[in-house]
């Protein structure tokens, strides 16, 4: 492994805390004290004593505080922000949550990467459990043709992964991005608020035709713990009919909507039984306003200008399933899958623009 001392670009690392008080020592105390690397927190109006941890505690970081809470998107832009103004030698932004703790010389191996390989707009390290660091927290993200995002490799052994491999979309909880790449591209969009933001960052970069890689040989501990709260349903609910409203063609849209009709009654069915129908009925509400609308046009538009990859090239590499190791529902693994599976294989070979 490279060591600290050779990773000579400028990097700061960016983190964005809400009640990260139990975190952010670990967090900080892990990363590097190297004069190329710069730590910047947000702290999104957290309740707690966050930034005066960070005031008291951490002198060397660059604390910015935020009103109100602004999510994970919102934190996230302001912090970038930050770094364009003040910190304007910076090359690499590196996101990273406030619940990881990084191994040793984990950055060069991401600064290389992306040093050695012009097409590649993003890379991840390999994200690990903590404390179960021999299990696999995730080796990437997948995208699926209806808008959903998966981990891959969760639970498994690190060495399954060896080698650097393509990717859908990398985690938001630690990836590396070009300083440069993001004054055109931005980075977050702020009416998102938090998730699928990281799938709606690299189908960015992926219609520009830049591509998110995974780096097994670079290591972050993720202390994670998904809660499946109702904001949590709504918010991936809302967000993957974003992607799906602004990145694909209306000709794609017309020969999936079959299956996003389908896929929309077993949602239905899976949050009325989950307890979880308020929570998808609000996720409506966002596309009620003209505001909305508005919004979308303008990020069709936009989307429509920087596209250099037709539906078929861009979906390509999607799939047509969710593995049972993320979500094991008898209904989506014995009837969804097999019959979503099947209309994709099918679409795919149709989708000719």
């Amino acid at each position: 492994m490279v060591a600290m001392s050779q990773c000579t670009a400028q990097v700061a690392v960016l983190i964005v805390s809400y009640k990260g008080e139990p975190y952010l020592a670990d967090c900080l105390d892990s990363l590097p004290r190297d004069p190329s690397v710069h730590l910047v927190v947000v702290d999104n109006a957290s309740p707690d004593q966050t930034a005066q941890l960070i005031t008291e505690r951490y002198p060397h970081v660059h604390l910015v505080q935020s009103p109100t809470n602004r999510g994970f998107t919102g934190g996230n832009n302001l912090g970038w922000q930050y770094v364009r103004e003040h910190l304007p030698q910076v090359k690499y932004l590196l996101l990273l949550n406030q619940d990881t703790e990084v191994e040793k010389d984990f950055l060069p191996p991401l600064v290389q990467f992306l040093e050695d390989r012009p097409n590649v707009g993003a890379v991840q390290p390999m994200l690990l459990l903590h404390p179960q660091t021999d299990q696999i927290n995730t080796a990437g993200n997948q995208s699926h043709f209806l808008g959903f995002g998966f981990k891959t490799g969760s639970g498994q052994s690190p060495t399954s992964y060896n080698q650097p491999r393509q990717l859908c979309f990398a985690s938001g909880a630690a990836v590396l991005l070009p300083m440069d790449l993001l004054e055109q591209a931005g980075l977050f969009e702020e009416a998102m608020f938090l998730y699928l933001e990281d799938a709606d960052l690299a189908w960015k970069l992926r219609q520009m035709g830049y591509e998110t890689w995974l780096v097994p040989q670079s290591q972050v501990f993720h202390k994670y713990e998904f809660r499946s709260t109702l904001n949590a349903y709504g918010y991936l609910e809302r967000n993957r009919w974003w992607l799906l409203l602004i990145y694909y063609r209306v000709a794609t849209l017309i020969l999936l909507s079959p299956a996003l009709a389908l896929m929309e009654l077993g949602q239905w069915g899976y949050a009325i039984t989950g307890g979880m129908a308020t929570a998808k009925a609000r996720s409506y509400g966002f596309f009620l306003k003209p505001s909305t609308w508005r919004l979308i046009r303008r990020l069709r538009r936009e989307a429509r200008q920087r596209r250099t990859l037709g539906d078929n090239q861009f979906m390509a590499d999607f799939s047509g399933t969710i593995p049972a190791s993320e979500l094991s529902h008898w209904a989506l693994q014995k009837i969804a899958n097999p019959i979503f599976g099947f209309y994709w294989a099918i679409a795919r070979r149709l989708m000719f623009w």
